[in-house]
């Protein structure tokens, strides 16, 4: 079985886009390993992540440490990067 792929989400209450990404990973959950993480963006972290990639707004979606998006995410293009990860591992 392959290793759960880490993310990142920084999110905000009433955030529509945040409840968006929550559901897509949720989708793509049930068929790529995931180990979410949500942390809330007025936390000191929250706010440090969204200072150091100069993001304009919420979600904040990191992968395997790396910045992926913000705002709404494409679940296509997340598939195809959680894929292109997925593969890597298996070669290596």
């Amino acid at each position: 079985m392959a290793r759960p792929i880490d993310i990142l989400l920084v999110t905000s209450s009433g955030c529509h886009y945040c409840d968006h990404a929550l559901g897509v990973l949720n989708e793509v959950g049930e068929i790529t390993p995931l180990s979410v993480t949500t942390i809330p963006l007025t936390s000191e972290r929250g706010m440090d992540l969204l200072v150091r990639h100069r993001v304009p707004y919420p979600p904040i979606l990191l992968i395997e440490g790396e910045l992926f998006g913000y705002g709404r995410i494409s679940r296509r293009k997340l598939e195809m990067h959680l894929a292109r990860i997925a593969n890597s591992d298996l070669v290596h």
